[in-house]
């Protein structure tokens, strides 16, 4: 955001004469990383002056509200260089307070979806705000997306404790959905943080009943076909098993072994063995999907407890978090009973 150079002058300013603005994007700021600039400003002195602009008595700050926090902790520190820009009004200093943020690795997801969330409401779309930032359409609107996470779970986003991926695959779930999801993972029940979201996937296809299950009921002929083509799928997995056993055993060999022992055949074998490798890889995929959506099946959320929210509420009803108290219980009731 350009502001006319004639309105900017540099001066020392009191830093009780300083404020932050209400408005500041960015809510949490790291203690360590604070010390760690006031160390700088001790060392070799502010390089950077900060933003503000003219409020009444005092100056507002624009951009640096994390230096002039630093500087409070520099002792004997009285003042701090600042550039003073008059022609600033709240939507510029709003934005341009976002842009000296986004992408800095102590802005937490939602305090950036948030701030997308305000501009919106300032009357901005997805696509100008991302060309304003440097980001993709996309991206905007899935950050966004993440202020659909009920508030116990938004914080626990904030804090990091859960990732970007998963989180949104979380904010696409209903308030009790989400719950069952975030239990299993805080409890580490997932390997991966893909197997996070593969879970959470497989619980939004069962809330939308989107390829998934047939329900259908099977005549006695198809349930006979269908007992069939499990023990034939048993025996093929039975097989896999063996030759990765014989897999395992070859990969204990030295390659000058091998050499010696598949002479003149070595790159055929070696074809072969990376096509195993290719197929286990995709079926090893579709198996952790699978696996999703066996474990989404045997969950039972009670209709009851499902609280649709009021079209303009921001958090959820007391009935949704007793709602989703009671998912919780029988959800891991489920789990113990199905393991």
């Amino acid at each position: 955001m350009s502001v006319n150079e004639a309105s900017i002058k540099v001066m020392a300013i009191p830093l009780g004469e300083i404020e932050p603005n209400p408005d500041q994007p960015r809510k949490f700021f790291d203690e360590t990383k604070l010390e760690e600039l006031a160390a700088q400003f001790r060392s070799v002195g502010q390089l950077q002056p900060i933003v503000v602009r003219p409020a009444g008595g005092t100056f507002q700050i624009v951009m640096g509200e994390r230096r002039w926090r630093a500087m409070h902790l520099v002792e004997g520190a009285e003042t701090i260089e600042a550039k003073v820009v008059s022609s600033v009004d709240d939507e510029k200093a709003f934005v341009m307070g976002i842009s000296e943020n986004i992408g800095r690795a102590d802005m937490t997801l939602m305090e950036e979806a948030q701030a997308y969330a305000d501009l919106v409401g300032l009357g901005y779309v997805a696509q100008g705000i991302a060309e304003m930032f440097g980001k993709t359409k996309d991206y905007v609107v899935w950050r966004m997306d993440l202020l659909n996470l009920t508030t116990d779970i938004a914080e626990l986003v904030a804090e990091g404790k859960i990732k970007a991926d998963f989180a949104w695959y979380l904010s696409k779930l209903s308030p009790a959905n989400q719950k069952v999801a975030v239990t299993r993972y805080m409890k580490g029940d997932f390997k991966t943080e893909t197997d996070a979201s593969i879970f959470a996937q497989a619980l939004r296809m069962k809330e939308n009943q989107e390829g998934f299950f047939s329900e259908k009921e099977l005549s006695d002929k198809e349930k006979e076909e269908k007992s069939k083509e499990r023990k034939r799928a048993k025996s093929k997995v039975d097989q896999v098993e063996r030759a990765g056993t014989l897999l395992e055993e070859l990969s204990q060999m030295t390659p000058t072994e091998l050499a010696e022992l598949f002479e003149g055949e070595v790159g055929k074998h070696l074809d072969a063995v990376d096509r195993v490798r290719k197929a286990a890889a995709e079926t090893a995929k579709k198996l952790r999907k699978a696996k999703a959506m066996s474990e989404a099946k045997q969950l039972t959320v009670r209709p009851e407890l499902e609280v649709e929210p009021e079209a303009d509420a921001e958090e959820p009803t007391e009935a949704e978090l007793t709602a989703v108290e009671v998912v919780e219980v029988e959800v891991e009731a489920d789990l113990e009973a199905a393991a």
